[in-house]
């Protein structure tokens, strides 16, 4: 049923985001309150990703909380910008928690598919989400649908 698959991918998000004590995610009044998303040094500089990853997490926010019958959200949401890029949206803060989600270069094993880096069985927390650069990129909409729904369901 549509409660049941609501459920499901409630689990299967909030699995992802549970990192133990490192994360600094927590959940007040039904809403996830600072999430990271730390972009990798070595991703050259696009400003078009910073805006992707706005909309993505705006679209996985709504996707969320359709899922889960309106009881789950996002809050507050950094994403930290490396120090060499230029962009005028740079974090200003010296304390960088680690990163929930990581945009980074494909990883061999996934290439450009989304994926979560775990080390126990499936149900286990997460260490972190892992997005690749071309995830980004228009042409991955055709491939992956769209990004808020998929970072939802990864």
């Amino acid at each position: 049923t549509e409660t049941q698959r609501g459920y499901v991918t409630f689990l299967a998000f909030s699995l992802l985001l549970q990192q133990g004590t490192t994360s600094m995610i927590h959940l007040n009044s039904n809403r996830y309150e600072n999430l990271v998303i730390a972009i990798n040094p070595d991703v050259p500089e696009d400003e078009k990703i910073i805006d992707k990853i706005k909309e993505m997490v705006s679209e996985a926010s709504m996707y969320l909380f359709q899922a889960t019958e309106k009881r789950f959200y996002f809050g507050n949401v950094s994403i930290l910008i490396p120090t060499t890029w230029q962009s005028e949206v740079k974090d200003s803060h010296r304390y960088n928690p680690p990163a929930d989600v990581i945009v980074a270069d494909p990883f061999v094993k996934y290439g450009d598919d989304p994926y979560t880096l775990q080390f126990g069985d499936c149900g286990t927390m997460g260490r972190y989400i892992h997005f690749t650069p071309n995830f980004f990129s228009d042409k991955s909409l055709d491939q992956y649908g769209p990004r808020g729904k998929t970072s939802v369901m990864s």
